[in-house]
């Protein structure tokens, strides 16, 4: 063997055992974030204990607690028993809440119970208010949603409590009908918020049952607000997230708290998103793990800040933060353009030094930009491929609200697989372009994605942009060492890869928890990105297109392997319960009903039950907005339309002002009326409570929806048009439940429904 091909075994062996090293830092860093061993009940008392926190669990995840269901007026009863108990100052805030969703469509509101218990301070600076909300969807006892949060509430206020009288104010804010619209918040941010003070939110939500919980809001500025949690244990934070949760369909009391000038953190767990909302999310299923780090970061959290001076949150700076395996990694907003514009710098200093060297030419580097715009889609692409396909054979196996399996697991190696493979085989055709034009061009792409973010999405650049600024400061000192010196140059380029492989590796596997609609295509996109910074060691390891080739190849059958795997996993009757989402739908003006779901059929039984294609049925459900259902017809049945009666009818100048009220006869919880776009409403006032007005939707000038409603009924006013003509109204009702409906027809006996409802509708004329 000649000297050079010495040099270059040697470096070839240096590269892959850099990329061997890199695998384990990625590894190492998600054990070191792994979930907590949970405290038992037995723990210290001025410690958070999961163990202790459970009970709550336990005590309240028996019944699902949508407003004005029994299980939710024993839930209530239970809160107020155990934060009395601890010798805080302990009420019930009765109030109506309505929530201005700011689009046309039926607006919600309704009658809530916050639970609100107080610890006075003994030098008060402001005041730390402790929530999360007992209410759930219908048909879920909530042990996640929200039970998890109320536990650690409920712990933490305990803890609190032995520590003697704080110097801040302290409030639990356990909230009611968050589930409907946010409402218990908007309640006590209208009624009570303005006599707090300076105030901090530490806010408790689930979109699962596990995983590591996650701050992935806060309040502006925040600076002061990330000192605090930065020396909270277990503390997990991100800029990005925020982003992320604004693309997803999902909402938290933090929502109206902040914009009231509210203070604070929004944390949430979101791994186990398969048992989301369903009749699955219950204390069997739920991680004590998850609970013990949350409960672990908001009790240091809260100790702080109940000693400390609040007055200063509102006068710092607003910081991006990320998480390392060693805690909180932040530094001022400011800097993030500059940074990244600094990476890209470097990029461009990549290419230019090459170019100077004659590795590589501009247009070969510019055609390396677009390869690595095609790589991180192709990663994506692929994995998304391979689920869908697993979705087409097996379309049961996804839950019911987020689309998810209970086993995942085989699924995400197999989107990492192919997302491995796709990008290594899109790099193997584009070999031609040379080694140095693709690692500059990957640079300058990473680089220009990093820019464009910080502009677009201030925050959202953090995982991206260090890590890309390194990797060219690495080739960089390596292309300054002589290139006999192979080992040392990997390893140089290895080291500088470090950065990406802690900020950036774990995310490839944490993403998930975001389930695999939407955080596979991350974990796939920060994949492709750990594949683009490798690049130099990749091209030293797999020297030839045909290497690079086979490793794609064997990749991507593993992947469909994995997607085989998961398939088996998922089989009918391997795990829990499949979920199915049905409700019954009837119009007693012409007897006619439907079986009715906003999801596709995804069995035998689903297809036949729900055998026409999905369209608008307004009439018969006026609760979906004009959104599409799939249907099919269902037996009537004798129950009681809900009733409307005219309060009072008068004319004044060109307005006729019309008082209803509006009532269930078989005491369903929730009530709905919609007004024919025939009537231009003027003012809608709903149990004393302004309703903004939007514009029409679909058949409807507008609509409004109340949950928890009285026995007696809720009293609407509406403002139209003095012109003589009645006013059409759709009036329904909706229980929580099958129980008023006729019996499923053939109902697998390992199904579970979710959100089982039942409407019943009329039409009014008045």
């Amino acid at each position: 063997m000649s000297s050079a091909d010495e040099h270059r075994a040697s470096g070839r062996w240096a590269a892959t055992a850099g990329i061997a090293a890199l695998v384990v830092v990625v590894v190492g860093c998600l054990g070191i974030l792994a979930l907590p061993v949970p405290r038992g009940v037995d723990a210290p008392v001025h410690e958070f204990s999961a163990g202790r926190a459970l009970t709550h669990v336990d005590a309240l995840a028996t019944s699902p607690r949508p407003p004005g269901s029994p299980g939710h007026a024993r839930g209530r009863e239970y809160l107020v028993a155990e934060l009395a108990a601890l010798g805080w100052s302990t009420e019930v805030q009765q109030a109506v809440g309505a929530t201005d969703r700011g689009a046309p469509g039926a607006q919600p509101v309704g009658a809530v119970a916050n639970v609100v218990a107080t610890l006075p301070g003994t030098e008060p600076t402001g005041t730390l208010l402790l929530v999360a909300h007992y209410d759930t969807v219908a048909g879920s006892p909530g042990a996640g949603d929200d039970g998890l949060g109320v536990a650690a509430v409920l712990e933490t206020a305990r803890a609190l409590t032995t520590d003697g009288p704080p110097r801040n104010d302290l409030v639990v804010l356990l909230t009611d009908g968050e589930e409907n619209g946010l409402l218990g918040a908007e309640a006590f941010v209208r009624e009570r918020a303005a006599g707090l003070g300076t105030t901090v939110v530490l806010n408790h939500e689930a979109r699962g049952v596990s995983g590591s919980p996650v701050t992935f809001r806060t309040s502006e500025p925040n600076s002061t607000l990330l000192a605090v949690l930065a020396r909270a244990p277990g503390a997990s934070a991100d800029s990005a997230a925020e982003a992320v949760f604004d693309a997803l369909p999902n909402d938290t009391d933090f929502t109206p708290l902040r914009a009231a000038g509210l203070h604070g953190y929004d944390a949430a767990i979101t791994g186990g998103g398969a048992y989301y909302h369903s009749p699955l999310d219950d204390r069997p299923h739920l991680d004590p793990g998850s609970l013990q780090r949350m409960g672990t970061t908001t009790l240091a959290t809260a100790r702080e800040l109940a000693g400390r001076e609040l007055a200063d949150v509102p006068a710092g700076r607003d910081d991006v933060v990320l998480t390392v395996p060693w805690g909180l990694v932040r530094y001022p907003q400011a800097l993030e353009l500059p940074l990244a514009i600094a990476a890209l710098v470097a990029a461009g200093a990549v290419v230019a030094l090459g170019r100077r060297r004659r590795t590589l030419t501009l247009p070969r580097a510019a055609l390396s930009i677009v390869v690595a715009f095609v790589v991180i889609a192709g990663a994506i692409l692929g994995g998304f491929a391979l689920w869908q396909a697993a979705l087409t054979i097996d379309p049961g196996q996804a839950s019911a609200v987020v689309g998810e399996p209970y086993r995942p697991v085989p699924y995400q190696v197999a989107v990492l697989l192919a997302g491995l493979g796709s990008s290594l085989a899109l790099l193997a055709v584009a070999r031609r372009l040379g080694a140095a034009a693709l690692t500059g061009g990957a640079l300058l792409a990473l680089g220009l994605l990093g820019c464009l973010l910080a502009v677009v999405f201030p925050g959202t650049s953090t995982a991206l942009v260090p890590p890309t600024l390194f990797a060219a400061l690495g080739v960089l000192v390596a292309a300054f060492l002589v290139e006999q010196r192979g080992a040392v140059r990997a390893a140089v380029v290895a080291t500088a890869l470090v950065p990406g492989a802690v900020l950036v590796g774990p995310a490839v596997w944490t993403g998930f928890e975001l389930g695999l609609n939407q955080g596979g295509a991350g974990s796939a996109l920060f994949l492709a990105v750990l594949v683009l910074l490798s690049l130099p060691l990749l091209a030293a390891a797999m020297p030839s297109a045909r290497v690079a080739g086979s490793v794609a190849s064997a990749a991507l059958l593993l992947a469909v392997a994995a997607t085989g795997v998961g398939l088996h996993a998922n089989t009918e009757g391997t795990g829990d319960p499949r979920q199915e989402m049905v409700r019954y739908a009837l119009d007693t003006d012409t007897g006619e009903a439907f079986w009715v779901s906003p999801v596709p059929p995804r069995s035998d039984w689903s297809r036949t039950l729900l055998p026409r294609p999905p369209a608008t049925l307004d009439d018969i459900d006026p609760w979906t907005g004009g959104d599409p259902l799939f249907h099919g017809p269902a037996p009537p049945t004798a129950l009681a339309p809900p009733d409307v009666t005219v309060v009072s009818d008068t004319v004044q100048g060109d307005i006729r002002e019309l008082t209803l009220r509006v009532s269930s006869a078989r005491g369903a919880p929730s009530l709905g009326l919609w007004v024919g776009a025939a009537t231009s409403v003027r003012r809608m006032v709903v149990a004393g409570r302004e309703i903004p007005l939007h514009g029409p939707r679909g058949p409807w000038s507008t609509g409004v929806v109340f949950h928890g409603a009285p026995v007696d009924g809720v009293r609407i006013r509406l403002d139209v048009p003095a012109t003589g003509d009645g006013v059409a109204l759709r009036i329904s009702d909706r229980s929580d439940d099958l129980d008023a409906a006729p019996p499923l027809p053939a109902f697998p006996v390992e199904r579970v429904l979710t959100t089982a409802q039942v409407i019943v509708s009329r039409a009014v004329t008045v």
